[in-house]
């Protein structure tokens, strides 16, 4: 509901909505490089960065309708692979968490009052549709939207440790940040084959 009282506060003139938490970390740049994407691409309406999910499995929070659906019919989702994330440039998803969302006035003004909100809890059957996913499947299938995410952006995401996607000799992977006992920064990549599960 704080997403949506923020969302009702925008003016007339304000464009696009910006989506940041408490637990998102990000470099000046990134907000610059998401509107020259979009930019780019009047064709995207809803931009993501990369972001990994912020406490182990370390998993893109980027995702596919899986190929089955609950009971009543409402897709499942999966993460997204690390191998299907492309070296540079922008691909299709079908959903995706909220940090760092870029969102066109239009998908708002469109989708109307409230926009966020969760539908279901499908925990262990596949990703819950909490209020991230239910907000991109409503805008991609009752709207038309389009939802994109773009390899040339990234933003950290604070749980356990800072942790962000990277690409280290040709392999995207998990880099996280922390300060050990001792008050010294240290940062250990994981590739993505040992940092995330094989999602059946």
């Amino acid at each position: 509901e704080n997403l949506n009282s923020i969302i009702r506060m925008m003016r007339d003139e304000d464009r696009w909505l910006w989506i940041l938490g408490d637990d998102h970390c990000w470099s000046n740049p990134t907000l610059i490089e998401l509107l020259g994407t979009l930019d780019d691409h009047p064709e995207i309406d809803i931009l993501v960065p990369l972001v990994v999910k912020r406490n182990p499995p370390w998993h893109l929070v980027l995702y596919r309708e899986a190929n089955i659906v609950a009971d009543d019919g409402t897709p499942l989702f999966h993460p997204i692979p690390w191998e299907d994330v492309p070296d540079t440039g922008v691909f299709p998803v079908d959903a995706a968490g909220s940090a760092g969302m870029l969102i066109r006035r239009e998908v708002l003004d469109e989708m109307g009052d409230p926009w966020f909100y969760s539908t279901k809890d499908l925990k262990g059957r596949g990703v819950a549709l909490n209020e991230d996913v239910t907000f991109c499947t409503r805008a991609r299938h009752e709207h038309g939207f389009t939802v994109y995410a773009t390899s040339d952006s990234t933003m950290g995401h604070i749980g356990i440790y800072n942790v962000r996607p990277l690409k280290r000799d040709g392999r995207w992977g998990a880099l996280t940040e922390f300060a050990s006992p001792e008050d010294q920064f240290r940062e250990i990549f994981m590739p993505a084959e040992t940092a995330v599960p094989a999602v059946a």
